[in-house]
């Protein structure tokens, strides 16, 4: 009997996390095909948010390894030096583990790191969500890379694709499969709103979601963007939640700005369930996360999305940009919320139809790991060559 494919899943914030479970519940449902373990790292490890480690062993699946990575200060050149550690705790962990895939998702350091490591161990990478854009944040080009050394590409659209094809990757090895994020949406968005509202104190009207990280590159002064935004949301007069920043360089001094904001409930952290039906139940989602652009499109949730961070990744029609100021950021903001521009939204995403997670375990399955897989050409080389 043959054994079943070993898939080692990179989970490294409460938002991979998250986009990661309908993968790891459609990898159960076929047991005798594929199983998954997971290597957890970063923001998992750290208290400061919200110690989603538990979250993760919670659920039950194997864990190969945990590799403590967060950047021990608060600058850029933390953030760089954070990648190395992050190689050194992961390329130990990937040996002994040796799967037949290991699966990375999106752009952030800790995944780089760990297809470095699998590019030196001759391990086969499959990446979701390569060939997207954010031109606000390191991200974009740490995605880049992930993407030039992954085998294999499961992406969120034929934009997507067409700009790894743009890259030199070849076509055969690009499967447009949707975002996983996208799947089980509309049942994750029906939790307990009552209960949310009560436990963050958010009133039995409209209010606001606030989730802003960084922006990593082009030298902005990322607290004065974030006073931007809380000037706007202030202005709104409706209660509000905001859930703090990722680990990247000046999160810590946001975090402290969101913490010590009057009026304004923060929280570090929120289980994936939590977070879509505070999501769906929102007004609007004011900041620049990237579930603004993916998730708020297809639950039919106005964004208005603030500076450069998300500049260049495909929109829904739910999507207000403004640059960080505050008198822009209050002009999106009452456009948002007008009743006639939510019921105009199509509620559609652009980064796929719900069925993601299916389609990517059956590329799993189908590819064919062998020498053509693992021996890639140079984006310069002609196809051939």
């Amino acid at each position: 009997m043959t054994e079943p494919l070993r898939a080692l899943i990179v989970t490294g914030t409460r938002a991979d996390f998250g986009l990661w479970r309908p993968v790891i519940d459609e990898i159960g449902r076929r047991p005798a095909e594929i199983a998954a373990s997971l290597l957890v790292t970063a923001m998992h490890l750290e208290p400061r948010f919200g110690h989603t480690i538990d979250e993760v062993r919670a659920l039950g699946v194997p864990i190969a390894a945990e590799v403590a990575c967060t950047p021990a200060g608060d600058s850029l050149a933390d953030m760089a030096g954070a990648l190395g550690t992050a190689l050194e705790g992961m390329a130990p962990a990937i040996a002994a583990d040796r799967p037949d895939w290991l699966l990375l998702l999106g752009d952030r350091g800790e995944q780089l790191a760990a297809a470095l490591a699998a590019l030196h161990l001759g391990v086969p990478v499959a990446h979701l969500h390569g060939g997207e854009v954010t031109r606000g944040a390191v991200d974009d080009s740490l995605r880049d890379l992930v993407s030039r050394l992954a085998h294999l590409h499961l992406v969120a659209n034929e934009a997507a694709a067409a700009r790894l094809r743009g890259l030199g990757e070849e076509s055969w090895r690009i499967v447009i499969t949707g975002a996983p994020g996208l799947d089980r949406l509309a049942t994750e968005a029906g939790g307990d709103l009552e209960a949310l509202r009560a436990s963050h104190r958010l009133g039995t009207g409209r209010y606001l979601l606030v989730v802003q990280h960084p922006e990593t590159v082009g030298g902005r002064s990322h607290l004065d963007d974030l006073d931007a935004t809380l000037r706007a949301v202030a202005g709104s007069g409706l209660p509000a939640l905001a859930v703090l920043p990722n680990a990247d360089a000046g999160g810590r001094g946001m975090a402290d700005r969101l913490t010590t904001e009057s009026g304004l409930r923060s929280v570090a952290s929120l289980p994936r369930g939590e977070y879509v039906t505070l999501l769906a139940g929102a007004a609007v989602l004011v900041g620049n996360s990237s579930s603004g652009i993916i998730e708020a499109p297809l639950l039919g949730v106005p964004a208005v999305n603030v500076g450069a961070r998300q500049a260049g990744r495909t929109r829904g029609d739910n999507v207000i940009d403004a640059p960080a100021q505050a008198e822009v950021i209050a002009d999106a903001l009452r456009r948002a919320l007008e009743p006639a521009f939510r019921r105009s939204l199509t509620r559609r995403s652009p980064y796929g139809d719900g069925h993601a997670a299916p389609r990517i375990v059956d590329a799993l399955l189908t590819a064919s790991r062998d020498q053509r897989l693992l021996a890639k050409r140079s984006g310069s080389e002609p196809a051939g060559g």
